[in-house]
């Protein structure tokens, strides 16, 4: 009667590298698109504030699929999880849009206010 031992957290495979290149991407990316909106509109574009929320936020958004994906929170095929999948990117577009949709109003929209 043997018994194996469990194996220890050492001989585990270590995703260690990807978090770190995930990491120092993130943050280079964090660093470097504001300045690269800068250059890319004119200043006081009412786009840059849009560009670098939904920019960084789909960052933000794509890394935790990732999470939800890598540690199976969310498995196809699985109940409902296809659906709330599908209402979570479809939640980020329909923002994404509104928010769009929202800011071209305010600048191509003839506003008639006053008594």
């Amino acid at each position: 009667m043997s018994e194996q031992a469990p194996a220890s957290p050492a001989s585990a495979p270590s995703n260690a590298p990807a978090i770190w290149l995930t990491l120092i991407g993130t943050l280079a990316f964090i660093f470097i698109f504001p300045r690269a909106l800068l250059r890319w509109f004119e200043p006081g574009s009412p786009w840059i504030p849009y560009v670098h929320l939904y920019g960084l936020g789909l960052v933000t958004f794509l890394i935790g699929i990732q999470i939800i994906l890598k540690s199976r929170a969310c498995q196809f095929g699985r109940g409902r999880d296809s659906f709330w999948f599908g209402v979570l990117i479809a939640g980020y577009v329909f923002f994404v849009a509104m928010h769009g949709i929202w800011i071209l109003a305010a600048l191509y929209l003839p506003f008639k206010g006053g008594n």
